[in-house]
């Protein structure tokens, strides 16, 4: 996969990740509980789960460059 798709990617999902948490804030008919719950909710989904999967494959990727040379 070329690294400028993957990089186009990211963007992309960061983007929809940043617009659909304006959209949630600003939506008014949504309360603010509900607002705080998701809010947190997707914090510990990217804290827990995906940093930690995105660090292994860092590292994964550190080790396998370091074992070609």
């Amino acid at each position: 996969m070329p690294r400028w798709f993957r990089y186009l990617a990211f963007v992309f999902v960061l983007a929809a990740i940043v617009l659909g948490h304006v959209a949630l804030w600003r939506a008014e008919d949504v309360p603010l509980e509900a607002k705080q719950r998701l809010t947190v909710l997707n914090a510990l989904g990217w804290g827990v789960i995906i940093l930690p999967a995105v660090g292994v494959s860092f590292w994964l990727k550190a080790h396998k460059r370091r074992n070609r040379e």
